[in-house]
């Protein structure tokens, strides 16, 4: 992954801490299942090195997603995060505690539906 277009989004250390947290495990369980070194897993999330194509299958095989979500957080046919300040956000957000982050997420649910509401109304 070292050419420029072979790069993996910003997105992808993100995403990739919020499948393991989402299923309760630590980098050492997600290493272990599927199969890899528990350092490796510690500088993907970090954003320290990228993991080649069949360590990418490996980690999305043990996450149960696809590799598209693994990488872009979006099911195939998606368009990439292009707003770099979300991605900022979401990096911040990460660290605050989960009561918070919960908070958050009732938040965004909030305006999502809103604006859905908006949009029918408007049709």
């Amino acid at each position: 992954m070292d050419t420029a277009k072979n790069k993996i989004p910003l997105s992808f250390p993100i995403i990739l801490k919020r499948l393991r947290k989402n299923k309760d495990w630590s980098q050492g369980q997600l290493a272990q299942k599927a199969g890899i070194d528990l350092q490796k897993i510690s500088k993907y999330e970090r954003g320290v090195s990228s993991p080649p194509m069949p360590t990418l299958v490996k980690i999305a095989e043990a996450l149960d997603v696809s590799l598209d979500y693994l990488v872009t957080g979006r099911n195939i046919g998606a368009e990439k995060m292009k707003n770099t300040q979300l991605i900022e956000r979401i990096e911040e957000i990460e660290k605050l505690p989960a009561e918070y982050q919960d908070t958050l997420i009732c938040v965004l649910d909030s305006f999502i539906k809103r604006h859905k509401f908006e949009e029918l109304a408007h049709s």
